[in-house]
């Protein structure tokens, strides 16, 4: 067989500053595109940050809210009779026999 002349190149012929020295400077602009320039950048790591923050702070106030209205459940629960009569006078206008309601204007 015929051996090429054109002689392969290997890294042997590298000094080791230069390669360690080049692999530095790669990571170095390889770590400031990440932080800076790539689609989770810093920036948008803290708007996303912020971001949930406030849905938090929006499911708690559900989980309140959601609290107090088990809490009228079980009071409807217990005293159903209760709540129909107050549903019946407050939202329907309904009022018992022999009994007057005055409503006042602002």
């Amino acid at each position: 067989m015929k051996r090429s002349s054109v002689v392969k190149r290997s890294f042997s012929g590298l000094k080791p500053d230069l390669l360690l020295k080049s692999f530095v400077v790669l990571m170095f602009f390889y770590t400031c595109y990440g932080l800076f320039l790539s689609q989770y950048n810093l920036f948008r790591v803290f708007e996303l940050k912020r971001a949930m923050g406030e849905i938090q702070n929006q499911i708690d106030e559900y989980k309140t809210e959601n609290g107090q209205k088990e809490q009228l459940l079980e009071l409807v629960k217990e005293h159903p009779e209760h709540f129909k009569e107050k549903f019946a006078r407050e939202y329907m206008q309904m009022q018992k026999s022999g009994e007057y309601i005055l409503l006042f204007k602002n």
